[in-house]
């Protein structure tokens, strides 16, 4: 692993997608997952709980079954027996996570509390950076596996809906991000990281609206390169989805562990350099803030801490 940030967390930045809040607004697509909004709802209501200090956790975590549900339907409609299967399955993953991850979660959130403490090390950042991504590809595998069990029991014109669905948003993005200048497209990623770090310590100081401006000055723009990425990547899922030969989940696995060695030398370049950049500009940030700013995202963060371990246990 590079010292960037890198695998799962930071390609949803380098997509220029960096609302992480559990919503359908934006698009994330992460090295070694499907693409869709089923997998980026559930693995941002899972996870990014530990970033977002939502006051709604326990509430959201305990529904999260039935806001699944609405996203799985933009792609494919499950017939009765289909979606009970679904539930069963989906009932199995939340166990999982509320057992073995969520008390990892709580103690990820005392370590960013020494981290604050601490005037935020650079050392001590990365490596919680490690730990958040490697708790995502843990999420990651484990949703994969259930959207697998799932696509076995579809139909061949379920198993098409969901292909035509995958191109249809592709269209989608392509149109809405490609047609944006440079100009456009830095002052959209610099609006998005101010709202973003705002939701944890308030409005920024002018030195810190600064810092972001400069920070974004200096990252790569790879949403190109991540759409043409998404398009190779849905012709060949749903080449292997059509067909749909006995092993067709062995030829997706497949698939998805040869991604990121099929990326083009220049996207990968980009996506270190932007991890690197988002890292340094999110540690400078924490270490400009006010005593205002210090206060409020402590008592997000030991209030989010609290919701997860009481989480834990039920």
């Amino acid at each position: 692993m590079s010292n960037a940030v890198s695998g799962p967390l930071s390609r949803a930045w380098d997509a220029d997608h960096l609302d992480i809040k559990p919503g359908p607004t934006r698009a994330i697509d992460r090295s070694g997952g499907l693409n869709g909004r089923p997998f980026r709802f559930v693995f941002w209501c899972l996870l990014a709980f530990t970033l977002s200090g939502c006051s709604a956790t326990q509430f959201i975590y305990n529904r999260v079954d039935i806001l699944v549900r609405w996203y799985l339907d933009d792609y494919v409609s499950l017939d009765r027996e289909q979606q009970a299967r679904f539930d069963d399955r989906f009932d199995l993953l939340i166990e999982w996570h509320r057992r073995d991850e969520l008390p990892g979660y709580a103690l990820l959130l005392d370590d960013a509390l020494t981290i604050l403490d601490d005037d935020v090390p650079l050392q001590a950042t990365r490596q919680m950076a490690d730990q958040i991504e490697a708790a995502a590809i843990r999420l990651q595998d484990q949703f994969l596996a259930l959207l697998l069990s799932t696509g076995e029991d579809l139909s061949p014109e379920q198993r098409e809906a969901f292909v035509e669905a995958l191109m249809a948003k592709q269209e989608e993005f392509e149109a809405d991000r490609l047609e944006r200048s440079d100009e456009a497209y830095r002052a959209d990623l610099e609006e998005r990281f101010d709202d973003q770090l705002s939701r944890y310590l308030g409005p920024m100081t002018v030195p810190q609206a600064d810092r972001i401006t400069t920070g974004v000055a200096e990252m790569t723009r790879l949403d190109r390169f991540w759409l043409e990425d998404r398009r190779v990547w849905i012709a060949q899922l749903s080449d292997i989805l059509l067909v749909a030969e006995p092993n067709w989940p062995d030829q997706v696995l497949t698939l998805i562990a040869g991604r990121d060695g099929a990326l083009l030398p220049a996207y990968k370049e980009g996506i270190d350099h932007n991890g690197e950049v988002i890292l340094q500009l999110s540690r400078d940030i924490l270490r400009a803030r006010t005593d205002k700013q210090d206060r409020k995202l402590r008592g997000r963060l030991v209030s989010l801490r609290d919701d997860l371990a009481a989480l834990a246990v039920q």
